[in-house]
């Protein structure tokens, strides 16, 4: 147990990382409160005594005395009290920090390793949780030093009334120790149902559109019926072993009390204590009781948190793909791209075979292909989110790992088939990017989404819902091209942006490609035929391959592929869920 819990407190304090002096402070506090509140039923017998006795000076003396220690502990309870919060606070914002800065530098596998409704739960609970371990250690710690106080006090009365106090002792610690660890083990169970339930309502809230069009809502129900019926199966089992552990378990308080009155009643009737002592040591039976249930809550709560910071630790600890970016960090590009004999490796499984592939400046090069020919993988790598099994990809001419990752952020950039739009106005969500006015409103202009901004009520200062769900899809793909624009990107990764777009939209893309590319280099990908013909050269790929590589009247006469794509009329169906 001692093991057990040296380190549960280890890797607590390795994690939240606080200062030492407010982890003192939060200590000592809690050692004289506590030590302050043993002393109170001693001074209580004191007043008894002399009260008996008639002694009415060493009464009021003994009165004043008892006031003073009571006002020590309520300022000693109050800088402990007040630490605790500053302690909270602080490993709070510290946790909170630690893990949005891993969240901006895992890769695409982290969600499919821990999944969104885990991810919020550990930022909405268990990063509280953490926040509260300092205070229960030092109840902990104290907890015990109390309970051993006790056994002094009570021995230096009577040594048979102490033994009897250390037996009553282990046995109920030891009953209630066990059901606490039942109860933390189902605690633990009913947490990972709590993931699963939140998991799938996130995913229900982003897809709800879908739900309704595919009428999905009977199966999903079936789902989270699952979760519920294993949540409270679960919490039934923890909720047993809670009654065991604070209900049961009072029988053996009644047990020993019956056995220490009767001790008492003795040593009473033969002289050998008086009615303070015996006052005093009914009131340290009360105390004692006490400290042990402190002590079992705190030893509980140590356990409970011990599951947060695990979890805590899974997402800091975490180690995206070993990807080792260089030191060139520069403005001036020219912007070709070039692949050389580029394959890509990923779970055993080669998603792309033998890329050779250049792309020049201010070309539009359009990547087309089936569901799973690799498309999406092209810009991936390019993003540099993988690093080639085999080959290199160029930039003028220098390996793109060779550069910094902030220079290369700000050399590519992506729009994607869902940007994200914060809640916030439109002026915000551009200032990310940059705060010149005029730049925005240039940037809104080329993407043809100035004129409809305008329009709104409060312009460019109009608040957006969360992820802009008070505009339409389109509308919010063009603000978010138009913050790519901002980027001053030279190299432009368009990844199917008309997916969301409503017809009429849609049409106004290509004249927004042939203005952008007079200064980027733009690579997109696309199941649409109209954006197909405005690139200059098309890429085929089929099973993670290059097929034909060619413009849109040459592929149009000679590829089987091609004509295929350009027959469709629309995209497939693709799925909303990615859990089973």
């Amino acid at each position: 147990m001692v093991r057990e819990y040296y380190k549960f407190i280890k890797d607590y304090l390795t994690l939240a990382e606080l200062k030492f002096r407010y982890v003192l402070i939060n200590f000592i506090s809690a050692i004289l409160y506590k030590g302050l509140s043993l002393l109170l039923p001693f001074v209580g017998s004191i007043i008894i005594k002399y009260l008996t006795l008639n002694d009415v000076r060493m009464t009021y003396i003994s009165l004043g005395i008892y006031l003073t220690v009571y006002i020590f502990y309520i300022l000693s309870l109050y800088l402990n009290y007040h630490i605790y919060g500053f302690n909270m606070n602080y490993c709070y914002d510290h946790m909170t920090t630690k893990v949005l800065k891993k969240l901006v530098s895992v890769d695409d596998n982290f969600t499919r390793i821990i999944s969104k409704g885990r991810l919020m739960n550990s930022i909405n609970s268990d990063i509280v949780e953490i926040g509260d371990m300092c205070d229960q250690i030092a109840e902990f710690f104290v907890g015990i030093i109390q309970i051993i106080a006790v056994f002094i006090i009570i021995g230096t009365i009577n040594i048979y009334l102490s033994i009897i106090f250390v037996i009553f002792s282990f046995f109920y610690l030891t009953i209630r120790n066990m059901a606490d660890r039942k109860v933390n083990y189902f605690h633990n169970k009913v947490k990972i149902q709590e993931d699963h339930y939140t998991n799938l309502l996130t995913q229900m809230v982003s897809g709800l559109q879908e739900i309704k069009t595919f009428n999905m809502l009977d199966k999903l129900k079936s789902k989270l019926f699952i979760i519920q019926k294993k949540f409270s199966k679960f919490y039934g089992i923890k909720r047993k072993h809670y009654a065991i552990r604070d209900n049961d378990v009072k029988g053996i308080t009644y047990v020993f009390r019956f056995v220490l009155y009767l001790v008492l009643i003795y040593l009473v009737f033969t002289e050998k204590i008086d009615v303070s002592v015996l006052v005093l040591v009914i009131s340290y039976h009360e105390y004692l009781v006490t400290y042990i249930n402190w002590l079992i809550e705190s030893s509980s709560a140590i356990r409970e948190t011990n599951t947060a910071v695990n979890r805590v630790n899974d997402i800091l600890n975490y180690n995206s793909e070993d990807i080792i970016f260089g030191e060139i960090d520069t403005k001036d590009i020219y912007g070709v791209i070039e692949f050389k004999n580029v394959s890509l490796t990923l779970k055993n499984k080669e998603v792309l075979h033998n890329i050779n592939l250049k792309v020049d400046h201010s070309e539009v090069i359009a990547i087309v292909g089936e569901t799973g020919s690799g498309k999406t993988m092209i810009l991936n790598l390019l993003l540099r989110l993988y690093e080639p099994t085999k080959g290199r990809i160029k930039l003028d001419n220098t390996d793109i790992f060779e550069f910094s990752k902030k220079s290369y952020s700000n050399l590519v950039s992506v729009v994607t088939q869902k940007p994200f739009i914060f809640n916030m106005s439109i002026r915000k969500n551009l200032n990310f990017v940059d705060k010149n006015i005029s730049n925005q409103i240039e940037a809104c202009k080329k993407a043809g989404i100035h004129d409809f901004i305008e329009t709104l009520p409060n312009g460019y200062n109009t608040i957006l819902r969360e992820n802009g769900s008070n505009i339409s899809g389109g509308q919010k793909q063009m603000i978010s091209i138009a913050r790519t624009i901002l980027t001053d990107a030279e190299i432009l990764l368009l990844d199917d942006i008309t997916t969301s777009l409503d017809p009429d939209t849609a049409k106004l893309v290509p004249d927004l490609i042939k203005k952008l590319r007079q200064d980027h280099t733009i690579i997109m990908v696309t199941k649409k035929p109209d954006l197909m013909s405005v690139a200059d050269r098309i890429v085929v790929l089929e099973k993670g391959k290059i097929n034909a590589v060619g413009t849109h009247k040459e592929l149009l006469k000679s590829n089987q592929i091609y004509q295929m794509l350009q027959s469709r009329k629309s995209p497939s169906k693709i799925g909303v869920f990615d859990n089973d």
